[in-house]
């Protein structure tokens, strides 16, 4: 599942940039894109944090 996101986050990143290029970096469909492939990192990041580990307190 997580090589799924992976791919999931690769995909919706060439679609940002290819729309950005297109329509310019404050396009509503540019934020659009860029909400959903921050939603996807943030899930992604999520799921990498150690069980137990404090935010912000390094070991």
């Amino acid at each position: 599942m997580h090589r799924n996101l992976e791919a999931e986050i690769e995909s919706t990143r060439k679609e940002l940039m290819t729309i950005a290029g297109q329509k310019g970096l404050a396009s509503i469909e540019t934020l659009k894109i860029s909400e959903v492939l921050d939603r996807l990192i943030n899930e992604y990041n999520s799921r990498e944090r150690i069980p137990g580990q404090l935010e912000g307190v390094e070991n």
